[in-house]
């Protein structure tokens, strides 16, 4: 369905004029959450429409998307509603210069009584904003995507503190990088001695990302954080099919002389192929099947979650 301009006022009497409509197609709106997104007006708001539209597509949830036009020279606040696979309902909410200020009572009169909500707040949590804070006191869980930052260790900072407010936390690109935490933690059965590590990443840069070694930086940090310090080596590769940043290889190399040498494969990329050898002797090798790297994926894996993860918020006080 397509999107409906309305006044801020007429709101819920459009949505129940929809769903009216709607139930004579025998077709029901279902929300387990509301989903709250906010932006500043970018190219990048249409890649976080597209993945809110892959988490409504599992997920069935109200979505208050809020883009803020900070080029205006005029202040506005406009609304529009829409119907989202056929069961979810999303409210836009565009505001500029002093009208921003409205959002934070908008948005409360339109949360679905009685059930979770999650904010992804998709700018630097390091800078500060007149919403973050009204929204995030709304919020059970925040969720940040930190290639919106231009200096890793501030955000960092900025999220432990969140945290340690009580805030539970998620972040896009730790959630990215789960499939070879998953690896590497199935390599060992006790903690091993590690004294080098050598990432690749995708160095494909878009319009939509530019921060290209988070990922790899953020397995180094979890890496360090589990284990002591290690030597890390962080390289680029360069794959066409796989998204910006994704991590493509992780070679161990580890006190014994043992080297583990995990590699993506080219023509079945979410399979990588692990080698485990010595200068004495070689292992069978075989293959790790890495969890799917749709985009939308990772937001869906984090709205999925409940609490914080210790091992984050480990990862983060190393790169601070």
């Amino acid at each position: 369905m397509s999107t409906q301009l309305v006044a801020p006022s007429a709101i819920e009497g459009e949505l129940v004029k929809i769903w009216e409509g709607l139930a004579k197609e025998n077709k029901l709106r279902a929300s387990l959450f509301t989903l709250v997104v906010f932006t500043k007006y970018s190219p990048r708001t249409d890649y976080f429409r597209h993945i809110v539209q892959k988490v409504v597509e599992k997920f069935p949830c109200r979505v208050l998307f809020i883009s803020e036009d900070t080029n205006s020279k005029q202040p506005f606040l406009k609304t529009a509603v829409s119907v989202l696979m056929e069961t979810c309902e999303q409210i836009d909410i565009g505001a500029a210069g002093r009208d921003v200020e409205k959002v934070p009572s908008l948005v409360l009169a339109h949360l679905l009584p009685d059930l979770p909500i999650t904010l992804l707040w998709a700018e630097d949590p390091s800078k500060p904003h007149p919403l973050f804070e009204r929204l995030s006191s709304l919020a059970h869980r925040v969720i940040f995507d930190s290639e919106c930052t231009d200096k890793l260790s501030r955000f960092a900072k900025s999220v432990l503190a969140i945290h340690q407010e009580g805030k539970d936390v998620a972040d896009l690109n730790w959630a990215r990088t789960e499939g070879w935490r998953d690896l590497v933690a199935s390599l060992f059965s006790t903690a091993p001695s590690l004294k080098e590590v050598h990432i690749e990443y995708n160095d494909r840069p878009t319009e939509f990302f530019s921060h290209l070694k988070i990922q790899s930086l953020y397995l180094e940090a979890w890496l360090q954080s589990r284990l002591g310090k290690i030597k890390c080596r962080i390289d680029a590769d360069c794959w066409e099919k796989l998204g910006p940043g994704t991590i493509t290889s992780v070679k161990l190399h580890d006190k014994t002389g043992l080297m583990y040498d995990c590699a993506r494969i080219r023509d079945r990329y979410h399979s990588v192929l692990i080698q485990i050898a010595s200068p004495e002797k070689c292992l069978l090798p075989y293959e790790f099947l890495l969890g799917q790297t749709a985009s939308g994926q990772s937001l869906v894996q984090e709205i999925c979650r409940r609490g914080t993860s210790c091992h984050y918020v480990d990862m983060l006080q190393k790169l601070c």
